[in-house]
């Protein structure tokens, strides 16, 4: 398929054949009106005091070589634009538009937190807000920015979490880590030496969540498309 179109068409061929002997036609006639001509004047005299039509006849070879040089290569330069199109419209989408093939496979771990992660993005444009290059805007508009993401994430944590601090005290208060806790419940830090129990300050009281509770899926949709591409037909 591509190498019949990227070949010349037998119509172009014969329209520069009939070009050539045209022109080597014209210069036949030019060449012999120029050797015929009268008087002890040398060639490279006539040639310079030829008239416009003998010029011209003698220049139309050249220009004919040149189109013929045009319409070799027109037809690979225009399989080289016309092709991805071709593509294009066979396959009915626009370039990265992704289809239904390209639908990833997730496992289920996956599929929860990117779940979590859909509905913070849904309700708190969580998603946006991270990847924004905030290097761009002043702390004030930052601010005004964070009030609005904020409540929306908040809300969307808790009407599907149960959330408690897994340390009662605040930040800043002094606590008493005792033998036996759990290192994945606490993790102590600074100048650890021997055996609990520890004495030092509440940097981060922790999270656990006691309660999960994210709505099911339904269909067979993609796990990893945390929220849709919008685009508006004009």
């Amino acid at each position: 398929m591509t190498e019949q179109r990227n070949r010349v068409s037998p119509t172009r061929w014969f329209v520069v054949a009939l070009l050539a002997i045209a022109s080597t036609s014209a210069l036949a006639v030019a060449m012999d009106g120029l050797l015929r001509a009268e008087g002890g004047v040398g060639v490279r005299d006539r040639f310079t005091t030829a008239p416009l039509p003998t010029a011209a006849a003698l220049a139309l070879p050249f220009l004919v070589a040149w189109l013929a040089a045009l319409v070799a290569r027109a037809p690979r330069a225009a399989s080289a634009v016309v092709q991805p199109r071709r593509v294009a419209n066979e396959s009915g989408t626009t370039a990265g538009a992704p289809t239904r093939a390209d639908v990833r496979a997730v496992t289920p771990s996956e599929a929860a937190a990117l779940q979590l992660l859909a509905v913070l993005q849904q309700e708190g444009r969580f998603v946006d807000f991270v990847e924004e290059d905030l290097t761009l805007y002043s702390d004030e508009q930052i601010g005004a920015a964070v009030r609005s993401i904020h409540d929306g994430c908040r809300t969307a944590l808790h009407d599907r979490l149960e959330l408690h601090p897994i340390l009662a005290a605040a930040e800043g208060a002094t606590v008493t880590v005792e033998r036996g806790f759990d290192p994945a419940a606490v993790r102590v830090t600074g100048n650890v030496r021997g055996e609990p129990p520890y004495r030092g300050v509440v940097r981060h009281p922790g999270w656990r969540s006691d309660h999960v509770k994210l709505p099911e899926r339904t269909g067979e949709g993609d796990a990893s498309i945390l929220a849709p591409a919008e685009v508006e037909v004009l």
